[in-house]
């Protein structure tokens, strides 16, 4: 997992750099779809569940991963974005129930918000309610197989 001061040397650099350079088995950068709010929760709760699978890490949502220049990269989310209940509808929908803690990072005199959804590691295997599971391997989330409560 990254620390916030971390995160955000990472993204001082991302001027001249793309944050799909800086993606690692513990971090992942996601832009937020101001279009769909449902889908960006669900896009939370896979996220989780690889991560947790993988390990533990930071995704850091609001950040677009693949262009430079902070000022295209630095997509933001939404202030009305609620972080208990993000808590609430990703526990609800993983099993066992994970909670990840948030962390808020705030650009150009607090007008553009970052939310960094960290994993602790915790012990394997984690799914979503719905029973898939995928598991970070490097800059990848990949499916993660679980045959007769051995996993491979």
């Amino acid at each position: 997992m990254k620390s916030k001061s971390e995160i955000m040397e990472i993204i001082r650099q991302l001027e001249d750099h793309i944050a799909d350079d800086f993606e690692a088995q513990d971090l992942d950068f996601k832009q937020w779809n101001d279009r769909c709010r449902e889908e960006n929760v669900k896009k939370m709760i896979r996220y989780a569940v690889c991560m947790a699978n993988g390990g533990g890490g930071s995704v850091v949502f609001g950040v677009a991963d693949r262009i430079q220049g902070l000022a295209n990269v630095l997509k933001g989310v939404p202030f009305d974005v609620d972080i208990p209940e993000l808590k609430q509808r990703i526990a609800e929908n993983t099993a066992p129930t994970l909670i990840p803690s948030f962390e808020e990072i705030f650009y150009n005199d607090y007008s553009i918000r970052l939310l960094v959804m960290n994993i602790f590691p915790e012990t394997p295997p984690y799914t979503t309610t719905d029973g898939s599971a995928t598991i970070r391997k490097g800059k990848e989330c990949l499916p993660y197989k679980i045959i007769k409560g051995n996993k491979y």
